[in-house]
């Protein structure tokens, strides 16, 4: 009887352990660690493919304790078709899987310089894109990272070189990308 009300109380404190998310202002969020959170995607799967002008903080409160925005969630932002801008904050990390996908009204995008990780097809889809600006932390790009992107014209980068490219990362995208350095 003891070794069951054991395992009952561990389950319900595990349970209670379980990655926690709120909303803040017009974006949820998913605590990942101590003072970091994620971008989530919206769980009704509607009110985030509204949006025209996505804003993602740098930082959010929460229940007296502030936050670090580190992680866009996969699939946080996926077939978000009106979406034309996005500002990323300093201090992103990582773009999940499939992050932006078929968001095809999105034509530029600016990655922090903090940002180390972009998962395979983050911008999969995204047909309007034409201009991507990126930092010096990104090393590589992912399979299928911008397949699909039929309008790329010009990646910019803060690097020495540019990031390397799988055989897949721009599948079906013009044969004429060109890598410029960004001063």
């Amino acid at each position: 009887m003891k070794r069951i009300l054991g395992i009952i109380i561990v389950c319900c404190l595990a349970g209670n352990m379980c990655a926690q998310q709120f909303q803040q202002g017009e974006l949820w969020y998913e605590v990942i660690g101590k003072s970091q959170v994620q971008v989530t995607a919206d769980p009704t799967d509607t009110v985030y493919r509204l949006y025209e002008q996505v804003i993602v903080p740098a930082k959010v409160s929460y229940q007296e304790h502030e936050y670090c925005v580190v992680r866009l969630d996969d699939q946080a932002f996926r077939a978000c078709h009106l979406m034309r801008t996005i500002e990323l904050p300093e201090g992103l990390k990582e773009i999940g899987f499939q992050v932006f996908m078929n968001c095809t009204q999105l034509a530029e995008i600016r990655l922090p310089n903090t940002l180390r990780k972009v998962d395979e097809m983050a911008f999969y889809g995204c047909a309007s894109m034409e201009t991507v600006y990126v930092g010096k932390r990104i090393k590589c790009w992912p399979d299928m990272c911008f397949s699909d992107c039929e309008r790329l014209k010009t990646i910019y980068h803060a690097g020495r070189r540019p990031p390397k490219s799988h055989k897949m990362s721009f599948f079906n995208c013009p044969d004429s990308v060109t890598y410029c350095p960004l001063r």
